[in-house]
């Protein structure tokens, strides 16, 4: 059995952290980068229990999945992963091996170095992730940046997270079949979206937002900071396998880590969907088969 956080403490734990892990900016009360140009910034938490669960997957698997999360912050502004920040909180029964793993996940991308964090008690395990990047002498890409007349894009279907958590709970009772398997496997591993971010801007787009909760959701939001109304063509967003038939909840499930992006009219990014346009009614209209559905309020709220 590994050892636990309350046998190292936590002067032993994070000796063995960087023995394994080697972080050239950590060692002092706080990390020296080198000049940024222009820096974005980002974070976020994750607690069990609330966002994840542990046996859902490996630990490497689950700081993966937390990583790209965070880091789809970045690639919805356009802005290249640097540096990482992670501060967890642990229950002192904690397995040292486990948190070892998970560590191992956070820094599986060789393009964003773990440059430091915290480690602090707590009665249950949970996580914040800070990112930082550089967008040099690009812009950054803005929800507050659509017009009237640019059109809507995703960058790959949605509906991953629909029924996801019940479907994992239903696996420790019985084997999933083929497409509940798919639909938990995407899920669990999604991917910042960095890949898109030249095509996006090449063809002139200025306004992205990565779609963590819910499309109807993301485009409220771009709504709202842009000052223009959105025109949305259900039948035209693709969804995962899994959510064939069902794109009123797959646009509002979530945690999809796509972008959501608008072009100027005529433009087009290969790989992407179109999937609607930008107005000046300042108010989302969402059609199917030629007729007005009313997508409610259609997103994850984190207390409601």
């Amino acid at each position: 059995m590994s050892a636990r956080i309350s046998e190292t403490g936590e002067r032993g734990f994070i000796e063995a952290l960087r023995k394994e892990f080697p972080m050239a900016l950590a060692g002092d009360d706080a990390a020296v980068l080198k000049s940024l140009s222009s820096p974005v910034v980002t974070t976020d938490s994750f607690f069990e229990g609330t966002h994840f669960h542990r046996w859902w997957t490996s630990a490497e698997k689950t700081a993966e999945r937390l990583l790209e999360a965070t880091l789809s912050d970045l690639a919805a502004m356009g802005c290249p992963p640097g540096y990482l920040f992670s501060s967890l909180m642990l229950p002192p029964d904690m397995e040292i091996r486990w948190v070892m793993d998970f560590y191992r996940g956070l820094t599986a991308r060789p393009d964003c170095s773990l440059a430091g964090g915290e480690t602090v008690r707590g009665p249950v395990f949970g996580v914040t992730l800070t990112a930082i990047g550089d967008c040099g002498e690009s812009a950054p890409l803005l929800r507050s940046a659509a017009r009237p007349g640019d059109t809507l894009w995703v960058t790959g279907p949605l509906g991953r997270s629909l029924d996801s958590p019940e479907l994992l709970e239903r696996s420790r009772e019985r084997d999933l079949n083929c497409a509940e398997g798919e639909q938990v496997r995407l899920f669990l591993g999604p991917r910042a979206r960095f890949d898109a971010v030249h095509g996006i801007r090449a063809a002139g787009g200025k306004a992205a937002i990565d779609i963590s909760d819910g499309l109807f959701s993301e485009c409220r939001h771009i709504m709202e900071e842009s000052g223009v109304g959105v025109s949305l063509d259900l039948d035209r967003v693709p969804l995962v396998p899994y959510c064939s038939g069902r794109p009123l909840e797959a646009c509002s499930a979530g945690e999809d880590f796509e972008l959501l992006f608008t072009l100027p009219h005529g433009a087009e990014v290969h790989g992407a969907v179109m999937i609607g346009g930008v107005t000046g009614e300042e108010d989302l209209k969402v059609l199917a088969d030629g007729k007005k559905l009313n997508p409610g309020k259609g997103g994850y709220d984190h207390f409601t």
